[in-house]
């Protein structure tokens, strides 16, 4: 460490770390393990290799520092079983041996640290501020790697919130909430390809409101606006989850009706003709003016099994509702060829 900032983070940060001391001579143990104190504030001792083997187990530790040659199992031994544990905790090695056999064993099992004895402080000193600043830097790596795992993530959210938020815009008419004609489009060929594949039912209702110029030309366009708000909410309310409600365009909207006949498509779209007629929209500005409206419907169902395309599927409702209109408004009208 080239700071006295380094030193001081390194002394604290030495003192957070669990130690794991292994050694069989008691005048060993207790010298290194006071020289120890002045650098650990954990530290758990053992007095061979089979009890530090167990310990090491039961336990996380941030450091080893074992003797060689000690009995029941020695050092070596206890290094390897270690290291087929936890192959990156870094040893420290402390013997009064210099066999060069002994050496290489301890390089070969990536050894971090040697003390030879008698070891003084200064020696120890060397080699914990070796280990403990890797370790440091190691924590400290993993600490930006998490903040930055993070802020990734953060990122990531945000970018699938306004995804989201694209898509909602994309597929959403503003005014009603309801779906637009291009979500129409991409989903109308998937529920038919359902119906063909399943040999099910799929009925589509097409929906106008009657003399819907009048009432812009009459009451302005904000109430016009409040009368295609108020089918809206009609259609949420009556429709099921597996039904798709539509704002088609201008004051026609669309209810595509999986899983549903010429019988339950009537059905819903009576409820629905029902609710709009019986719906009243009182003026802000003139309380004692209400307007009401009306709906004709029309109503065909896909002939997946004939593979009828989209167009033809919707243009026999369209014209099935200009039929209601025709016949007075107000009505429900099945294209019948």
């Amino acid at each position: 460490m080239n700071s006295d900032l380094d030193i001081k983070m390194l002394i604290e940060f030495s003192k957070t770390l669990k130690i794991l001391y292994v050694e069989d001579n008691k005048v060993s143990r207790e010298a290194l393990e006071t020289l120890l104190g002045n650098f650990f504030s954990d530290i758990t001792t053992a007095f061979n290799g089979e009890e530090a083997l167990e310990k090491f187990k039961n336990n996380k530790f941030d450091l080893v520092i074992t003797d060689i040659r000690m009995p029941k199992m020695n050092g070596i031994d206890l290094m390897k079983k270690i290291r087929k544990i936890d192959n990156d905790i870094p040893l420290i090695v402390s013997t009064a041996h210099k066999e060069s056999e002994l050496l290489i064993e301890c390089i070969e099992l990536g050894v971090n640290g040697y003390l030879l004895k008698p070891i003084n402080h200064k020696q120890l000193t060397r080699a914990v501020n070796c280990i403990c600043g890797r370790l440091y830097y190691l924590e400290e790596t993993k600490k930006y790697e998490r903040s930055l795992e993070e802020l990734v993530n953060e990122r990531t959210k945000e970018l699938e919130n306004i995804q989201t938020k694209l898509m909602h815009m994309t597929h959403k008419d503003p005014l009603t909430n309801l779906y637009n004609r291009r979500h129409f489009n991409e989903i109308v060929n998937t529920l038919m390809h359902i119906a063909y594949r399943e040999k099910s039912a799929l009925s589509v209702l097409m929906i106008d409101i009657d003399r819907f110029k009048n009432i812009n030309d009459t009451y302005g366009h904000l109430i016009g606006d409040i009368v295609l708000q108020e089918l809206a909410k009609i259609l949420t309310k009556k429709i099921r989850r597996s039904d798709v409600a539509i704002r088609f365009g201008g004051e026609e909207f669309l209810v595509l009706l999986p899983n549903t006949t010429i019988k339950g498509a009537q059905s819903m779209a009576n409820k629905i003709k029902k609710s709009s007629q019986e719906t009243t929209i009182a003026l802000s500005h003139s309380p004692n003016i209400v307007i009401n409206f009306t709906v004709s419907i029309g109503i065909s169902q896909c002939r997946c099994m004939k593979n009828e395309d989209k167009n033809t599927f919707i243009d026999r409702a369209d014209k099935a509702m200009y039929r209601a209109k025709e016949s007075g408004r107000n009505r429900v009208v099945v294209y019948d060829e």
